[in-house]
């Protein structure tokens, strides 16, 4: 194998980082470790998809928060995590079984393609609602006119084919390349090296550096401005101290989850950029290991299953609707008894007809 290819296979961003020369590939994967990684992809799996479709679910199907604007944001991040968590199985499942690619050049093409592009749109995502949170927060007077649903949904729209268009390439540059006797990987490859690195630098700039920078700034000033509440006391005589005490509550509790979701993200994605840079700028290319890729592929895959928990963590909103449509995490109700009809029951139905002045989220 030639340097070129074995920086290709190095660097590529594709799970298929299975060998670094020649036909020296690793062993198959054992009978225990098939069942294993399977096991714990599977779990992920499940659990992601089953999160991301009650993300989307509970959004579209709910009046209320369908009027959010952040809402509507978090459901188009929810659905391109569930278009990644699906598009991924064929992969896992070759990559557990470390066989190449057996499903033939054109699924190659598009299962890449469409991993990617919903990638793309996940980062795009997480970005706007981050610039939606700021400018609701830190310029409120301008958010009814900036991020009206309109303007929203005209930017859930430019996302997706602006994602595909960055993705392109890897609709027509995915080959299959035998690399060994009954191995044959799918895998990225330009007409020139330099092609390539530009490629993968361009990508880390503008769907990993320029984002994160973005976000740590953007998120540093809402918390400055959540996080003090001298700056808000002038609100307080206007909508109450319960009132005011409520909604900065709820939202500090939102851009914590969407801090969370970011910082889950980015760390997920941090070994491939790691490697990226070492590969590139390296005397000797890094050897990898099955432990390493294993490692490595369960953070980008977990990636897309823990926004569906951190919205459960952080936002009783989304924690009681996802209470309510899994019939195993309902609460019990309360049945009143002859000895306690006032007691627990009423008291608990009194305060849910208490209105809410929290954020939709």
């Amino acid at each position: 194998m030639s340097t070129e290819e074995e920086l290709i296979l190095n660097i590529s961003e594709i799970p298929y980082n299975c060998t670094n020369a020649g036909v020296d590939l690793f062993p198959p994967a054992t009978t225990y470790s098939i069942i294993g990684l399977s096991a714990l992809f599977f779990a992920i799996g499940a659990i992601g998809v089953t999160g991301n479709f009650l993300v989307i679910f509970a959004i579209l199907f709910d009046q209320r928060m369908r009027n959010s604007v952040t809402n509507l944001l978090i459901m188009n991040l929810a659905f391109s995590d569930l278009v990644i968590m699906v598009a991924c199985v064929p992969d896992i499942v070759q990559f557990i079984e470390n066989q190449g690619w057996r499903l033939g050049l054109p699924l190659c093409k598009a299962l890449r393609f469409i991993e990617v592009f919903a990638l793309y749109a996940s980062v795009m995502t997480l970005v706007s609602v981050c610039l939606e949170r700021y400018v609701a927060i830190i310029h409120p007077i301008k958010a009814h006119i900036m991020c009206c649903r309109t303007r929203i949904l005209l930017v859930i729209c430019i996302i997706w084919p602006s994602a595909m268009l960055c993705a392109s390439p890897n609709l027509f540059f995915h080959v299959l390349m035998p690399m060994g006797p009954g191995f044959t990987p799918c895998i990225i490859q330009f007409p020139n090296i330099m092609h390539f690195v530009i490629f993968k630098y361009l990508e880390f700039f503008f769907f990993y550096f320029v984002p994160l920078v973005l976000q740590i700034i953007l998120y540093i000033h809402i918390g400055r401005r959540l996080f003090r509440t001298e700056a808000l006391k002038s609100m307080e005589p206007t909508i109450g101290k319960e009132n005011f005490a409520g909604a900065m509550k709820a939202r500090r509790g939102v851009i914590k989850m969407l801090i969370a979701g970011v910082t889950v993200y980015f760390i997920s994605f941090s070994p491939h950029q790691i490697l990226l840079f070492y590969n590139t700028f390296s005397p000797t290319l890094f050897k990898e290991n099955w432990t390493f890729l294993i490692f490595v592929n369960i953070m980008a895959y977990t990636s897309s299953a823990c926004n569906p928990l951190l919205y459960s963590i952080f936002s009783q909103k989304f924690r009681h609707k996802f209470q309510t449509l899994l019939p195993f995490f309902r609460k019990k109700q309360c049945t009143p008894s002859p000895s306690a009809i006032y007691l627990g029951c009423r008291s608990k139905t009194v305060s849910k007809s208490a209105k809410t002045t929290v954020t939709d989220v």
